[in-house]
């Protein structure tokens, strides 16, 4: 059986609080450093992505030697 604490109703002991609250805030602190990084790499990716199109690359070296259709 578990312990009386001496206080009625269901509330939680005090150190089970801290110790939740602590996961809670490291947990916010991953996600929020996820969230920066993933960011940063989204960033570079369309900055290159502008670079790339800005300069004819398109479609690589593949898609500049293939010859157009026919009309």
């Amino acid at each position: 059986m578990t312990e009386l604490t001496g206080r009625p109703g269901f509330a939680a002991p005090r150190a089970g609080r801290t110790a939740t609250r602590r996961r809670v805030v490291a947990l916010e602190m991953i996600a929020t450093g996820t969230l920066a990084v993933s960011l940063i790499v989204a960033a570079t990716a369309v900055s290159m992505g502008e670079r790339s199109f800005a300069r004819g690359h398109i479609g690589g070296p593949a898609a500049a030697q293939m010859p157009l259709p026919r009309q």
